[in-house]
């Protein structure tokens, strides 16, 4: 029990280097290109299309590899192409170098992902995979909190190349981690000497059967997917939004952002203490819920303190639906099939956050950027209504 505890504990330390990490090479990434175009906000908005994009081209087939190879191998192969990448960056000096690194970074993040769910599947008991997900939010929280400070201070009194060198190391601290931790056995698929089309096709198939058998559990996930969307087309806005529609000034601005950060942190410890409390179906909901009635009031916010309110509100709540989406997934997709399933929803949600970000901007150039942002928290707090409408009759335990 204490060596289960130990990796359990490892696995945690490793998610809260990498997140803390995101955020170092979000910010230090935004500012080298800032920098490298003359202060041009145009190819700071590429960076954000790189990234669904890589998802759409991984995604699309990266799970046929996932749920056939070693996922540690994959989590480790993934890390690496990422520390070189960066390390790319640090030296590159042109624009479209830049973006190529980036491009495979954030390949090798679309890997990563549904990789690493079976793995911690594997890991991690089945009595504890919701407590496990609970102390995962306070992980991802932590990078959350720590990953813009950390940012700020290292830019501030260094440059944009520390903030990405700060980033390979707690990179290189997650890999060792990852390296100490024992291979999971799952039930791969024998070898095969069919071609890698045919290969493709057939789990393409197999996701398409599974989501026509099981479809209260299907819609639920792809419900809970557009939710996700909405928000990362909302996020897009928010700068503008809070500059523009509400009047804040850049520290105001500084402020909200730590205020969303204290959310997500209260919001994951809380979950710890009452997770128990809750079946994942209602985590979910219940944080869904709560986390588009925070994004409605912050969108209709006029002053600081209510888009303050709002977005404490919505942080924490989102930590309680994530958690609960992870656990339920867990709970309802069998571990061999988890990488193709998760990769080609995922390919479905790049395309969906690419497609919404251009609905939310062509809306603002229409109208202005309070109408796009009300507009897509509204059509999030819908489909909120929708999936919980969907959760009342979806399946409870039962592995599918």
């Amino acid at each position: 029990m204490k060596k289960y505890r130990l990796r359990a504990i490892g696995m945690l330390i490793a998610i809260a280097c990498a997140s803390c990490g995101e955020w170092l090479y979000l910010i230090a990434l935004n500012l080298k290109v800032y920098e490298q175009a003359d202060q041009a906000a145009a190819a700071v908005a590429i960076l954000y299309m790189i990234k669904p994009a890589a998802g759409i081209l991984m995604n699309s087939w990266a799970g046929s590899m996932i749920d056939r190879l070693d996922n540690r191998k994959l989590m480790i192969l993934s890390y690496v192409i990422r520390i070189s990448g960066i390390a790319g960056m640090i030296m590159a000096n042109s624009l479209w170098q830049i973006y190529v690194l980036v491009f495979f970074v954030a390949a090798a993040g679309a890997i990563f992902e549904p990789a690493s769910l079976p793995y911690i599947t594997g890991l991690i008991q089945k009595r504890h995979w919701q407590k496990f997900n609970s102390y995962r939010a306070i992980a991802d929280g932590s990078g959350f909190v720590l990953g813009p400070a950390a940012a700020g201070i290292l830019v501030g009194a260094g440059s944009v190349e520390v903030a990405l060198s700060a980033n390979i190391m707690l990179l290189l601290l997650a890999v060792v981690i990852i390296i100490a931790l024992p291979s999971v056995k799952v039930i791969l698929e024998e070898r095969t000497e069919k071609k890698w089309l045919q290969i493709w096709k057939e789990d393409w198939r197999l996701v398409t059967a599974f989501s026509k058998k099981f479809v209260m559990l299907t819609l639920l996930l792809l419900l809970f997917s557009c939710i996700t969307v909405m928000t990362a087309a909302v996020d897009s806005m928010e700068v503008a939004f809070s500059a523009e529609a509400i009047g804040l000034s850049e520290p105001a601005y500084g402020l909200l952002v730590s205020i969303a950060g204290i959310g997500f942190i209260s919001g994951s410890i809380l979950l710890t203490i009452v997770s128990h409390h809750f079946r994942s179906i209602q985590l979910l909901t219940y944080g869904g819920a709560g986390g588009a009635l925070g994004y409605v009031l912050f969108a209709f916010s006029q002053s600081f303190l209510p888009a303050s309110v709002g977005v404490f509100i919505l942080s924490g709540a989102l930590a309680f639906a994530n958690a609960g989406y992870v656990t339920y997934m867990q709970e309802h997709i069998p571990v061999e099939q988890m990488g193709r399933m998760m990769s080609m929803y995922q390919s479905i949600e790049a395309i969906l956050i690419i497609g919404m970000t251009a609905v939310l901007a062509g809306i603002n150039q229409f109208t202005d950027v309070a109408a796009a942002v009300q507009t897509g928290c509204l059509i999030m707090l819908s489909l909120t209504i929708l999936l919980i409408i969907i959760s009342k009759r979806a399946p409870v335990r039962e592995k599918a």
